[in-house]
């Protein structure tokens, strides 16, 4: 029997299971009511902005993404699509990382689905099964940043989130639409579009296209005089 169906025999919700073990902090102003997707950094002092990279498909960009943030002294923020192997296959180098905080893992699913087609269970499955997988992976409560595949959400999807602990939907205020092959020029524009005080910019370890273009990154990011910070750092929790 799947743990979820032991649930339901008993009488138990998922909801309910994750959420007893939850601080405080994470379940306070849940519900849709309060909480809007997060779309820009809070102001600050400095300029700086989230660098935030989804889905994890390519062995190759993740190692390549992990290294680029190794070597720069940068802060970076994974939205992990669990059902890829590269989280496991990277697992050795990432993991220190994780650890120290320099990289912040953050949950974007198991299985990457549209979730406002999902029922509240299904969409808190999804969560969870990418929440223990981090968890048995790289030690790691990733709670409360979730980002939905697509930037697929409205009230229902940030409520059965909320109530499970993922009480912090990401989007996102500039992408590099690097999901898929994207051309140099288009990338570049993108990036200067993007990479701004504040911002949320919105990156993809599924190919080289970022890979290719690191020093061009790098060159925009030190020519404004910005600093990256993950969103635990931006966001203090």
């Amino acid at each position: 029997m799947e743990r979820r169906d032991f649930f339901k025999v008993m009488g138990v919700s998922l909801a309910t299971v994750a959420s007893n073990a939850l601080p405080q902090s994470f379940l306070d102003g849940a519900h849709a009511s309060s909480i809007n997707a997060i779309t820009s950094l809070p102001k600050s002092d400095t300029a700086r902005f989230a660098w935030t990279v989804d889905d994890g498909c390519s062995h190759d960009a993740v190692e390549n993404y992990i290294n680029f943030v190794a070597d720069n002294d940068l802060r970076l923020t994974f939205f992990v699509y669990a059902g890829m192997s590269p989280w496991q296959t990277n697992q050795k180098i990432l993991k220190p990382m994780v650890q120290s905080g320099q990289i912040q893992l953050a949950n974007h699913t198991m299985r990457h689905p549209f979730l406002t087609k999902l029922t509240t269970k299904q969409v808190q499955k999804e969560l969870m099964d990418c929440h223990n997988f981090m968890e048995r992976n790289y030690g790691i409560d990733a709670r409360p940043y979730f980002r939905p595949p697509y930037g697929d959400i409205n009230a229902a999807v940030i409520n059965a989130a909320a109530d499970i602990g993922y009480t912090r939907p990401m989007l996102w205020s500039g992408t590099l639409a690097d999901s898929g092959k994207v051309g140099s020029a288009k990338f570049m524009n993108l990036a200067h579009l993007a990479m701004r005080d504040r911002g949320i910019v919105l990156g993809h370890a599924n190919n080289m296209v970022a890979s290719n273009h690191f020093d061009q990154l790098l060159e925009i990011v030190n020519s404004r005089g910005l600093s990256t910070v993950t969103l635990t750092d931006a966001f203090g929790v």
